[in-house]
């Protein structure tokens, strides 16, 4: 076998070992990965011994701390080199045959799922505390970067990009800066509207309305440990955004607000999240005209994170600002 090919097999045998250690459920889709191993005509594709595979779990355990992003990289990985492996040939035959080729696909699909979801499902437990909306059109002229640095300083955990000016060109570039400045502060940055933007950037996810793109959509742009928010009126639409796949509800306006053009939309009241919230096991976001009277209010109905703008962006001082509401925040949780 040329060398090439039988370091690209190699490769892929041992990725399919590392999937077998990092995605042990569902059952099935274990026993699916390791016959995708076992299928493979090469004599190390076969069953390691009890010692040997002990061994491997171990060395496999030191790799990372974060395993669930290991498994959504390793799925990259291993389907990288199947196709590469099914561009080659081994003298007149093919190294992979097609049938081999047609199973792994579903496989490797369904592994990407899992290890999407198990991944999404740890990140979106840092959906807490305060989530600002920095949007040009409501910094009172002042930049983004001031905005986000400032609310960064003072405790927020979610910034979203919201910009409905600017090209898509601008939009990347400030996009991938405010991801740096969110990963300085171990805070989520998620995309306004454009899944292209959110997937070039590398954005932590991306917040979509009602009648922005499908969820299904979205999700076929972004890769597997991209979050999707999505923003409701009330219980039904939530149910619906969660029925669709979102990782997190966005609930509102809870209180009437001026903000962004949502002059329109009627005020639910704090006990449309205590619903929604009863119903829908997603983390929650309240948002909507939220500033130091109510807070209290919305974090007691049940809500996970407090979306804030005016009572941030417009306040002579944010980052004071964002530092007093996240003080609030945190007594109000007890």
């Amino acid at each position: 076998m040329n060398p090439y090919t039988q370091a690209q097999t190699t490769a892929l045998i041992e990725g399919i070992r590392l999937l077998e250690t990092l995605i042990t459920a569902p059952l099935g889709l274990y026993s699916d990965i390791k016959m995708m191993r076992e299928s493979l005509a090469f004599p190390e594709s076969g069953d390691l011994t009890r010692e040997e595979t002990s061994e491997r779990r171990q060395a496999h355990a030191k790799l990372t701390d974060d395993h669930k992003a290991l498994a959504v990289g390793a799925i990259e990985s291993v389907r990288a080199t199947v196709g590469t492996l099914a561009a080659v040939r081994d003298g007149d035959a093919p190294i992979l045959e097609e049938s081999w080729l047609r199973r792994a696909g579903l496989v490797l699909d369904r592994a990407e799922q899992q290890a999407g979801f198990n991944f999404r499902a740890t990140l979106a437990e840092k959906l807490t505390g305060i989530y600002v909306i920095v949007d040009p059109e409501a910094t009172q002229g002042r930049s983004m970067e001031f905005m986000t640095r400032a609310t960064l300083e003072g405790g927020a955990k979610v910034i979203q990009l919201r910009d409905k000016l600017s090209d898509k060109g601008q939009q990347l570039e400030q996009a991938i800066l405010l991801k740096e400045m969110c990963d300085e502060y171990d805070a989520l940055f998620f995309m306004n509207d454009a899944a292209d933007v959110a997937r070039a950037s590398n954005a932590h996810g991306l917040h979509i309305g009602q009648t922005d793109l499908p969820t299904e959509s979205a999700r076929a742009l972004l890769t597997p440990d991209q979050l999707i928010g999505r923003s409701n009126s009330g219980l039904e639409q939530s149910q619906e955004s969660q029925a669709q796949g979102v990782d997190y509800v966005a609930v509102g306006a809870i209180y009437a607000t001026q903000t962004m053009g949502k002059s329109g939309r009627t005020a639910t009241g704090p006990e449309e999240i205590t619903r929604v919230k009863n119903a829908v096991p997603l983390p929650l976001i309240a948002i909507g005209g939220i500033g130091k009277s109510n807070l209290d209010d919305v974090v007691k109905a049940g809500a996970d994170c407090l979306c804030i703008v005016s009572a941030i962006t417009y306040s002579d001082d944010p980052q004071t600002a964002t530092r007093e509401l996240v003080k609030m925040f945190e007594d109000a949780s007890g």
